[in-house]
């Protein structure tokens, strides 16, 4: 009897002990608006901590390109211009990874035509990360205050929309910067998408490849929050690039990855036939 004594006045204490704990920990709901604005001022903390990260980053972007590229070469140019885009990944708060090509390639190889999917504004940042290449860019970014100047110095490559002239222009500098070794790249789709299919490719651009008998190599991005796909940094709808900026900002957990894939030979095929061999590559490449 005694020791049934001690277990049930054991228990009442335990009973008690856990009443009371579970009192304490219970959330108070007059706590939750206190709770709630501490959340929101740590999210405004640190989208101000990482705005102050970017333009910063921007800015010494900027002074390198006026004073310190001429004095250097090309190589170590593309140095500077990788670091930079490493830098601006990480204001961003946004993770790296490179998944290597079937031969065993981190990055793609000199004189590659490099074409990759287009998902955000952070594309071209993740791409200069992995190799920096001469990008084939709109032509209204070139009068735009700082990152006009950025891109300029920095070896993109300037197309005018609907100025038929203009491509075999843009087609004449690809296939020379290809020619001479440089890596160029574009997007095949000529817009942004959510990331969760490819759209149809626009072929005209091959054309450098076909023209210069260089080998295009396929580049397919995807981003994650904690491991789970997001469209988080999707550029996509009616959202601007500020609110798209925004939303990158705010958000915890990101990270872009970069799966390389074979490259594909130009040899023998027209840029419609090309254009079709690389689409079908990243289609599997990316599933």
């Amino acid at each position: 009897m005694r020791y049934v004594r001690r277990w049930k006045l054991g228990s009442f204490r335990a009973r008690a002990l856990y009443s009371k704990t579970a009192d304490w920990i219970r959330p108070n709901p007059h706590d939750r608006p206190v709770l709630h604005e501490m959340v929101s001022l740590l999210i405004q903390l640190r989208l101000a901590f990482r705005a102050g990260y970017l333009l910063t980053t921007v800015f010494w972007g900027f002074l390198a390109v006026l004073f310190l590229y001429p004095l250097i070469n090309k190589e170590r140019q593309r140095a500077v211009k990788k670091a930079w885009s490493h830098q601006m990944l990480m204001a961003c708060g946004i993770d790296f990874q490179v998944e290597a090509s079937p031969e065993g390639l981190l990055e793609p190889g000199p004189g590659e035509l490099v074409v990759m999917n287009h998902i955000s504004f952070i594309d071209i940042l993740a791409l200069d990360a992995l190799r920096p290449v001469h990008f084939i860019a709109k032509s209204e970014i070139r009068g735009w205050p700082i990152i006009g100047t950025l891109c300029q110095r920095t070896g993109t490559i300037f197309i005018e929309r609907g100025k038929r002239h203009a491509v075999h222009d843009v087609l004449k500098t690809m296939a020379s910067e290809l020619s001479q070794g440089e890596v160029v790249s574009f997007f095949p789709e000529g817009t942004t998408s959510d990331g969760k299919q490819l759209l149809p490719f626009h072929a005209n651009l091959f054309e450098a490849a076909v023209r210069s008998a260089a080998p295009v190599r396929p580049v397919v991005i995807s981003y994650r929050q904690n491991g789970q796909f997001t469209t988080i940094p999707a550029f996509i709808d009616d959202l601007s690039l500020v609110d798209c900026a925004l939303a990158v900002f705010r958000a915890r957990g990101l990270s872009v990855s970069m799966r390389m894939l074979d490259r594909i030979s130009s040899e023998g095929l027209s840029r419609h036939e090309l254009a079709a061999r690389v689409r079908e590559a990243m289609h599997q490449g990316a599933s």
